[in-house]
C-alpha cells in the first residue's frame, strides 16, 4: 500500500530523518571516543570509586530520567503503529522509534561506563510531559481519530518535556552530552512542529 504524505509533511519528515542519521552517527562516535580516548580514564576512576569520575550528579540524573522518558515514547509509538490508520502519523511513530532507540542505548552505556545505575530513584510519572498509567490505558483503548488526537497531543507534551529536560546538560562539562542535548533539541523540536501540523488536519 502506498503511503500518501503531503509535501510539507514530507519535508519535515526528511529533516527529522537526517537528524536521526546524525543521532546514529553521533552515537557511534560517542562510543568510539569513550572506548579509544576516555574509556581508560573512566575505568581507572571506577577502580577507585563507584560514583564515577566523568559524569556530574546532574549529568547522571538527566540520563536516569531521560531513559524512562524515551522508553515511554517508544511504548506510545508502538501503540500508534498498532492502532492508527493515519499514514503520516504512522511514519512519524516509526521515525520516533528510529531516533530514540539508539539514544536509549547510548544513555545506558554512559551510565554503565561511569559506574552508575539506571534507576532515577523516584517515579517519573507526570514529569517531563510523561503520561500516567491511566493516560496510557486510555490511549490504548482508543481508536480512529480519537486515538490519533490523543497520541499527538500526548506526544507533543512529551516532546516539550524532553526539550526542557535537556537544559540540565546544556552546560555539562562532557562535550558529548552537550552535543547530545543539541541533537535531541533539534530532532524533537522538528517533530513537535510536524505533530502540530498533523493535529490541525485531523
Amino acid at each position: 500500500m502506498q503511503v500518501k504524505i503531503d509535501k510539507k509533511t514530507g519535508v519535515l519528515l526528511s529533516v527529522i530523518a537526517l537528524l536521526a542519521v546524525s543521532v546514529a552517527a553521533l552515537s557511534i562516535n560517542m562510543i568510539s571516543n569513550n572506548e579509544n580516548e576516555e574509556h581508560t580514564g573512566m575505568m581507572d576512576g571506577m577502580h577507585h570509586s563507584t560514583t564515577g569520575k566523568v559524569l556530574s550528579a546532574s549529568d547522571a540524573m538527566f540520563l536516569q530520567m531521560m531513559i524512562p522518558h524515551h522508553e515511554q515514547a517508544i511504548v506510545m509509538s508502538d501503540l500508534a503503529l498498532k492502532i492508527s490508520k493515519n499514514q503520516e502519523l504512522l511514519a512519524l511513530a516509526a521515525q520516533i522509534k528510529a531516533a530514540q532507540n539508539p539514544e536509549i542505548v547510548q544513555m545506558k552505556k554512559w551510565l554503565a561506563d561511569d559506574g552508575r545505575g539506571e534507576d532515577p530513584g523516584h517515579s517519573m510519572e507526570g514529569m517531563g510531559g510523561m503520561l500516567s498509567e491511566e493516560d496510557l490505558k486510555e490511549l490504548s483503548n482508543s481508536s480512529g481519530k480519537a486515538f490519533d488526537k490523543k497520541f499527538i497531543s500526548g506526544m507533543i507534551d512529551h516532546h516539550i518535556g524532553a526539550v526542557e529536560m535537556v537544559k540540565m546538560i546544556q552546560d555539562s562539562k562532557v562535550a558529548d552530552l552537550r552535543a547530545f542535548a543539541d541533537v535531541i533539541t533539534k530532532t524533537q523540536s522538528a517533530e513537535i512542529e510536524l505533530m502540530r501540523n498533523l493535529l490541525e488536519k485531523i
